[in-house]
């Protein structure tokens, strides 16, 4: 990694910080409420976050491996100067930024599960859509059953959706 991507990533770092900053930053309290609809998501922003992860990764090498290439040969071939290398820094700055925001949605529904006050809500959705995020998710059904829950699948549902909507975050 040369001196200017050096310098970039931090810049991009002071970007995330700044952005962070502004998310923490205490705002008039909007009515804030969570959804079935909304926490479904959850699994997929997670799995967005490790596939840009790996994105960011696979960039970095590669732009080393030309970096050594030119280190060694003081010359880059024709298809590498026309190709990734020279657009990497913008691309690695839009998956930096695009990781930021995935994250951000993420750690705003944990946290939204995190203010909810009943104990047993907040134990359904933890189960439901936050443990084990490499598998699909279960149905209300499902998932009554594994909580040993005497409800059945449509009534556990009504009931957290109910209690969603008059939940005052």
């Amino acid at each position: 990694m040369g001196a200017k991507e050096f310098f970039t990533a931090i810049d991009m770092l002071e970007t995330y910080n700044k952005i962070m900053k502004t998310e923490q930053e205490p705002k008039p309290k909007p009515v804030c409420r969570l959804s079935t609809r909304e926490l479904g998501k959850y699994r997929s922003y997670v799995y967005r976050e490790k596939m840009l992860k790996r994105e960011i990764i696979e960039l970095t090498q590669r732009s080393l491996r030309v970096e050594k290439m030119l280190r060694q040969n003081n010359v880059l071939p024709e298809p590498v100067v026309q190709g990734d290398y020279k657009r990497s820094r913008s691309k690695m700055i839009d998956l930096w930024l695009e990781l930021s925001q995935v994250m951000l949605r993420r750690r705003r529904l944990e946290s939204g599960c995190e203010k909810i006050s009943s104990p047993f809500i907040r134990k359904v959705l933890i189960h439901r859509y936050f443990d084990s995020c490499d598998q699909r998710l279960h149905t209300w059904a499902q998932t009554a059953q594994e909580l040993e829950i005497p409800l059945t699948g449509v009534q556990l549902r009504k009931t957290v959706t109910k209690a969603l909507e008059c939940a005052g975050f």
